[in-house]
């Protein structure tokens, strides 16, 4: 198979049809996989290989045949994707759940796939508080990764099973399930056919494209949730465009990425915004920065605080470092692109006040529009209105829930919920979410301005409010503000009401980082009522 042909290849086979191309790559890990007994912490693309079909292997012993969905629920790592890898090579059905969901979204979502096997762990498969019904009542069998599980299968026993023969999906088949965020509750089942993941959400990516896409040389960091879409896109791109070194990380502690990094310096590295959070401190170190050899830095899933932007952009000693911000939803994949230069970084966030721009749509790929909320008829350029868009790589539903799908795909259009301006180049300017979205105002644009001013380590979110200002919840170190602190960063802004002050640790996240705020309105703001309706989150 041609290089530039690998996106082609079904998920299960992906691993083999790169290891058989005979081109070196090397993975390390910040810590051994969950699935592997060995306990390795530095595998080839051979190894990689063999450790799916090994996986495939056991799963089809645990009683996994073509079309069984079975369930990953377990701490974030790699093994993620390697586990979703095995269940496509056999032709199951991968369902992806993160680690960190709480039990009750997990016993709704395996309710509703009544899975044929739940691949967990002791600590989840047994919860301390004993509220509910077992995780494990809610498939016909379990796998426990670490064992201590009564009744459950272990990888142990399973081990040095015969190989099946593969049986990947067929194109236009539901592949694979991942969920939304869940920020309002419990999360969306989205459903992946081979076409629309591999054919047109990954394809895009896997093209040569320098300086953005990855180089033969390049040492590539990835802090990734590993159930997610963009996991799975993201492996396609590696495998296609086959960088020397891949640094795979189950999370962005800094004790284990400071020696890391340092034996391994990265040159592009992509994480969540609440990654690159958490490893700030270390970008400000001036002695043996571990960001130093970085090129380019890449972000998903949510916006980062210009200051963060700024302070990766300046940690990096490449003569033309950049950072790639990608615009995009779980249910259509990327749908615009930008690059901050960092030039362009260390200008304060209110020198070019409005909204934050997320790009331009991918020519000939991805159309948007902005159109009014009521009627849904398009507005003039410079105009705040719905964002929808029109891709090829739109995935096919929510699992379970047709009426929820409906209300957001609109004929061959997507309604992504987000408030945004199209400018007369084309460009996407994004506000707020419809459900936080107060008229007049960027909730996200002011926040960005507010963490700009305060110092490090600390966190806002606005909670739009009918008839009166937003209300700022400001996350701290200590859960402690100074008065004057605040009146000098909020000094020249739109009125805000008084600030709602808790410590960071306080601040409710979904898997992927991104702040809840419905349950920030429920704790703090009770029944007051907000503008948006909500009805596309």
């Amino acid at each position: 198979m041609r290089n530039n042909q690998l996106w082609k290849s079904n998920l299960g086979l992906l691993f083999d049809r790169r290891a058989r191309t005979g081109k070196p790559m090397v993975f390390r890990l910040s810590r051994p996989l969950d699935i592997d007994p060995r306990g390795r912490t530095l595998l080839d693309i051979g190894e990689m290989a063999d450790c799916v079909r090994g996986t495939a292997a056991a799963l089809h012993a645990a009683g996994v045949r073509s079309g069984d969905r079975v369930a990953v629920f377990k701490d974030n790592h790699f093994d993620c994707v390697l586990l979703a890898a095995a269940a496509s090579r056999i032709g199951a059905v991968p369902v992806m759940l993160s680690g960190l969901l709480p039990d009750d979204a997990v016993r709704a979502l395996l309710q509703r796939v009544e899975p044929a096997l739940l691949i967990s762990d002791r600590r989840r498969l047994t919860p301390a508080d004993g509220d509910g019904k077992p995780l494990a009542s809610f498939a016909d069998r379990t796998l426990s990764l670490d064992g201590g599980v009564p009744g459950a299968l272990t990888l142990a026993e399973l081990e040095g099973a015969p190989e099946p023969a593969p049986a990947p999906r067929p194109n236009n088949e539901l592949m694979m399930l991942t969920h939304t965020s869940g920020t309002t509750g419990v999360p969306k089942l989205i459903m992946y056919t081979p076409a629309k993941l591999q054919g047109q959400m990954a394809r895009l990516e896997c093209r040569h494209l320098p300086p953005i896409t990855f180089r033969r040389s390049d040492t590539v960091a990835v802090f990734m949730p590993y159930v997610h879409a963009r996991a799975f896109t993201w492996i396609y791109s590696v495998l296609t465009l086959a960088p020397a070194k891949v640094l795979l990380m189950s999370d962005s502690d800094p004790a284990t990425v400071r020696p890391l990094f340092r034996e391994h310096p990265p040159t592009v590295i992509e994480a969540l915004p609440i990654d690159f959070t958490n490893l700030e401190d270390l970008a400000r170190e001036r002695a043996g920065n571990v960001f130093s050899s970085v090129r380019m830095f890449a972000s998903t899933f949510d916006a980062v605080y210009w200051s963060t932007i700024r302070s990766f952009l300046n940690a990096s000693q490449h003569p033309f470092p950049l950072w790639r911000y990608g615009y995009g939803q779980s249910e259509t994949g990327g749908l615009g692109m930008t690059f901050i230069t960092r030039r362009t970084a260390n200008r304060r966030r209110d020198e070019e006040p409005g909204p934050r721009t997320v790009g331009r749509p991918m020519p000939t790929f991805v159309q948007i529009k902005v159109v009014d909320p009521q009627t849904f008829q398009p507005v003039p350029d410079g105009r705040p209105g719905l964002v929808f868009a029109r891709t090829k790589a739109r995935c096919v539903g929510y699992y379970g829930e047709p009426e929820r799908w409906r209300e957001k795909a609109v004929g061959e259009w997507w309604n992504t919920g987000d408030i945004g301006i199209r400018t007369r180049t084309g460009s996407v300017k994004l506000l707020d979410r419809e459900v936080n979205h107060t008229p007049g105002l960027s909730c996200l644009e002011l926040e960005d301005v507010l963490v700009d001013h305060l110092p490090p380590r600390h966190d806002v979110a606005l909670l739009a409010v009918s008839g009166g200002p937003p209300v700022p919840v400001v996350a701290t170190p200590d859960g402690r503000l100074d008065p004057e602190v605040w009146r000098r960063a909020a000094r020249g802004l739109p009125d805000l009401a008084d600030p709602v002050v808790i410590a960071l640790a306080d601040m409710p996240r979904t898997g992927t980082g991104k702040v809840r705020r419905e349950e920030l309105r429920r704790r703090h703001l009770g029944e007051a009522e907000r503008p948006g309706t909500g009805r596309w989150t």
